[in-house]
Protein backbone atom coordinates (compact mmCIF):
# COMPACT_ATOMS: atom_id res chain seq x y z
CA UNK A 1 0.00 0.00 0.00
CA UNK A 2 1.22 3.21 -1.13
CA UNK A 3 1.28 6.46 0.87
CA UNK A 4 -1.56 8.09 -1.28
CA UNK A 5 -3.90 4.80 -0.34
CA UNK A 6 -7.09 6.02 0.30
CA UNK A 7 -7.67 5.13 4.05
CA UNK A 8 -10.93 2.97 2.82
CA UNK A 9 -11.34 0.54 6.23
CA UNK A 10 -12.11 3.42 8.34
CA UNK A 11 -15.03 4.30 6.30
CA UNK A 12 -18.57 3.25 8.10
CA UNK A 13 -19.75 0.03 7.65
CA UNK A 14 -21.57 -0.63 4.71
CA UNK A 15 -19.48 1.79 2.71
CA UNK A 16 -18.31 1.08 -0.49
CA UNK A 17 -16.69 2.03 -4.11
CA UNK A 18 -19.00 0.21 -6.11
CA UNK A 19 -19.03 2.25 -9.92
CA UNK A 20 -21.23 1.45 -12.89
CA UNK A 21 -19.62 0.45 -16.01
CA UNK A 22 -20.45 3.92 -17.35
CA UNK A 23 -19.66 5.55 -14.14
CA UNK A 24 -15.50 3.63 -14.76
CA UNK A 25 -15.22 4.81 -18.48
CA UNK A 26 -17.38 8.15 -18.31
CA UNK A 27 -15.39 9.85 -15.38
CA UNK A 28 -12.41 7.48 -14.01
CA UNK A 29 -11.11 6.38 -16.99
CA UNK A 30 -11.59 9.49 -19.17
CA UNK A 31 -10.42 11.76 -16.65
CA UNK A 32 -7.04 9.45 -16.85
CA UNK A 33 -6.36 9.49 -20.21
CA UNK A 34 -6.97 13.36 -20.62
CA UNK A 35 -4.74 13.60 -17.96
CA UNK A 36 -4.72 16.53 -15.21
CA UNK A 37 -7.20 15.05 -13.20
CA UNK A 38 -5.10 13.03 -10.44
CA UNK A 39 -7.16 14.05 -7.56
CA UNK A 40 -10.28 13.20 -9.13
CA UNK A 41 -9.07 9.51 -10.32
CA UNK A 42 -6.63 8.44 -7.55
CA UNK A 43 -8.82 6.23 -5.60
CA UNK A 44 -7.68 3.39 -8.62
CA UNK A 45 -4.54 2.84 -8.61
CA UNK A 46 -2.06 2.76 -12.09
CA UNK A 47 -0.62 -0.63 -12.17
CA UNK A 48 0.62 -2.03 -15.87
CA UNK A 49 -1.55 -5.91 -14.66
CA UNK A 50 0.91 -7.81 -16.72
CA UNK A 51 3.57 -7.14 -14.16
CA UNK A 52 2.47 -8.70 -11.17
CA UNK A 53 0.08 -12.10 -10.86
CA UNK A 54 -2.97 -11.42 -9.64
CA UNK A 55 -2.70 -12.25 -6.55
CA UNK A 56 -0.30 -9.74 -5.88
CA UNK A 57 -2.37 -6.97 -7.61
CA UNK A 58 -4.71 -6.87 -4.06
CA UNK A 59 -1.81 -5.57 -2.43
CA UNK A 60 -1.23 -2.74 -4.98
CA UNK A 61 -4.65 -1.30 -4.91
CA UNK A 62 -5.40 2.27 -3.56
CA UNK A 63 -8.69 0.94 -1.59
CA UNK A 64 -7.57 -1.50 1.11
CA UNK A 65 -10.86 -3.44 2.49
CA UNK A 66 -13.22 -5.78 2.89
CA UNK A 67 -14.58 -5.83 -0.84
CA UNK A 68 -13.26 -8.45 -2.97
CA UNK A 69 -13.00 -6.58 -6.48
CA UNK A 70 -10.65 -4.56 -6.89
CA UNK A 71 -10.02 -2.33 -9.97
CA UNK A 72 -6.54 -0.69 -11.94
CA UNK A 73 -5.84 1.46 -14.42
CA UNK A 74 -3.41 -0.36 -16.49
CA UNK A 75 -1.44 0.52 -19.92
CA UNK A 76 -1.89 -0.85 -23.21
CA UNK A 77 0.74 -3.12 -23.53
CA UNK A 78 1.09 -4.94 -26.84
CA UNK A 79 3.09 -8.17 -28.12
CA UNK A 80 4.32 -6.09 -31.14
CA UNK A 81 5.28 -2.74 -31.48
CA UNK A 82 3.69 -2.85 -34.99
CA UNK A 83 0.48 -4.80 -34.20
CA UNK A 84 -2.58 -3.90 -31.55
CA UNK A 85 -2.14 -7.45 -30.11
CA UNK A 86 -2.86 -6.93 -26.54
CA UNK A 87 0.01 -8.61 -24.45
CA UNK A 88 -1.48 -10.75 -21.39
CA UNK A 89 1.46 -13.01 -20.04
CA UNK A 90 2.57 -13.06 -16.88
CA UNK A 91 5.75 -14.76 -15.39
CA UNK A 92 3.57 -17.49 -14.08
CA UNK A 93 1.15 -17.65 -16.75
CA UNK A 94 -1.14 -15.69 -18.71
CA UNK A 95 -4.96 -14.01 -18.84
CA UNK A 96 -7.31 -16.23 -21.24
CA UNK A 97 -10.08 -13.72 -23.07
CA UNK A 98 -13.42 -15.94 -22.82
CA UNK A 99 -17.12 -15.17 -24.37
CA UNK A 100 -17.68 -12.02 -26.92
CA UNK A 101 -16.60 -8.16 -26.01
CA UNK A 102 -19.36 -6.51 -24.86
CA UNK A 103 -20.39 -3.07 -25.25
CA UNK A 104 -21.19 -0.53 -22.85
CA UNK A 105 -23.01 2.88 -23.73
CA UNK A 106 -23.70 5.63 -22.44
CA UNK A 107 -27.54 5.53 -20.47
CA UNK A 108 -28.72 9.49 -21.92
CA UNK A 109 -27.63 8.65 -25.42
CA UNK A 110 -27.27 5.30 -26.02
CA UNK A 111 -23.60 5.93 -27.51
CA UNK A 112 -21.25 3.53 -27.25
CA UNK A 113 -18.11 4.06 -25.60
CA UNK A 114 -16.36 0.92 -24.34
CA UNK A 115 -15.87 -2.81 -24.95
CA UNK A 116 -15.49 -5.04 -22.08
CA UNK A 117 -13.08 -8.18 -22.42
CA UNK A 118 -13.87 -11.16 -20.09
CA UNK A 119 -10.41 -12.75 -18.92
CA UNK A 120 -9.87 -15.39 -16.45
CA UNK A 121 -6.14 -16.38 -15.20
CA UNK A 122 -4.25 -19.49 -16.27
CA UNK A 123 -1.41 -20.84 -14.88
CA UNK A 124 1.95 -22.01 -16.96
CA UNK A 125 1.87 -21.78 -20.67
CA UNK A 126 -0.78 -22.34 -23.86
CA UNK A 127 -1.65 -25.29 -24.15
CA UNK A 128 -1.21 -26.63 -20.84
CA UNK A 129 -2.28 -23.55 -18.58
CA UNK A 130 -4.80 -24.28 -15.62
CA UNK A 131 -7.08 -22.57 -14.67
CA UNK A 132 -7.39 -20.63 -11.69
CA UNK A 133 -10.20 -18.19 -9.79
CA UNK A 134 -8.84 -15.00 -11.16
CA UNK A 135 -11.24 -13.29 -12.94
CA UNK A 136 -10.98 -9.85 -14.54
CA UNK A 137 -13.11 -7.39 -16.38
CA UNK A 138 -11.35 -4.79 -19.04
CA UNK A 139 -12.74 -2.13 -20.59
CA UNK A 140 -11.43 -0.85 -23.49
CA UNK A 141 -12.75 2.86 -24.55
CA UNK A 142 -13.60 3.70 -28.27
CA UNK A 143 -13.36 7.94 -27.70
CA UNK A 144 -10.43 9.30 -28.55
CA UNK A 145 -9.75 12.99 -28.22
CA UNK A 146 -6.64 14.92 -28.64
CA UNK A 147 -3.43 13.69 -27.05
CA UNK A 148 -4.94 11.41 -24.93
CA UNK A 149 -3.20 8.50 -22.74
CA UNK A 150 -3.50 5.01 -23.73
CA UNK A 151 -4.96 2.70 -20.71
CA UNK A 152 -7.82 0.14 -20.08
CA UNK A 153 -9.38 -0.12 -16.75
CA UNK A 154 -9.35 -3.67 -15.23
CA UNK A 155 -11.97 -5.06 -12.74
CA UNK A 156 -10.00 -7.65 -10.56
CA UNK A 157 -11.83 -10.69 -8.13
CA UNK A 158 -11.19 -13.42 -6.93
CA UNK A 159 -13.57 -16.20 -6.31
CA UNK A 160 -12.57 -18.14 -3.19
CA UNK A 161 -14.57 -21.19 -3.92
CA UNK A 162 -12.92 -22.14 -7.22
CA UNK A 163 -16.90 -21.93 -8.62
CA UNK A 164 -18.40 -19.19 -10.69
CA UNK A 165 -21.33 -18.53 -8.55
CA UNK A 166 -24.10 -16.55 -10.09
CA UNK A 167 -28.03 -14.64 -9.87
CA UNK A 168 -30.39 -15.61 -12.19
CA UNK A 169 -30.91 -12.86 -14.87
CA UNK A 170 -30.50 -11.84 -18.60
CA UNK A 171 -28.22 -13.10 -21.00
CA UNK A 172 -26.05 -10.71 -23.55
CA UNK A 173 -25.23 -13.87 -25.94
CA UNK A 174 -27.10 -14.83 -29.12
CA UNK A 175 -27.00 -18.54 -27.82
CA UNK A 176 -28.24 -17.70 -24.59
CA UNK A 177 -30.86 -15.81 -25.62
CA UNK A 178 -32.39 -17.58 -28.08
CA UNK A 179 -32.03 -20.98 -25.55
CA UNK A 180 -33.03 -19.50 -22.28
CA UNK A 181 -31.75 -22.47 -20.17
CA UNK A 182 -28.36 -21.87 -21.27
CA UNK A 183 -26.20 -19.80 -19.16
CA UNK A 184 -22.83 -19.26 -21.04
CA UNK A 185 -18.89 -18.90 -19.23
CA UNK A 186 -19.53 -15.02 -20.41
CA UNK A 187 -22.95 -14.79 -17.98
CA UNK A 188 -20.72 -16.19 -15.00
CA UNK A 189 -18.36 -13.87 -15.17
CA UNK A 190 -20.59 -11.25 -15.70
CA UNK A 191 -22.96 -12.01 -12.38
CA UNK A 192 -19.65 -12.88 -10.09
CA UNK A 193 -18.21 -9.78 -10.88
CA UNK A 194 -21.00 -7.36 -10.47
CA UNK A 195 -22.96 -4.90 -12.89
CA UNK A 196 -23.71 -1.37 -12.66
CA UNK A 197 -23.79 -1.69 -9.01
CA UNK A 198 -23.92 2.57 -8.29
CA UNK A 199 -21.10 4.49 -7.66
CA UNK A 200 -20.13 5.07 -3.54
CA UNK A 201 -23.13 3.29 -1.50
Amino acid sequence: MTSSTVPFPSAPKGYGFHPTDEELINHFLKLKMMGGYDHEVAIIAEVDVCNSEPWELPGLSEIQSNDTVWYFFSPRNYKYSNRKQAKRTTKAGYWKLTGNDRIIRAMSTGEEIAKKKSLVFYKGRVPNGVRTNWIMHEYNPTFNFHNQKDFVLCKLKKNSDDKLTYEEGGSSSNMASDFPNIVTEEDHLEAFLGVDEGYYN
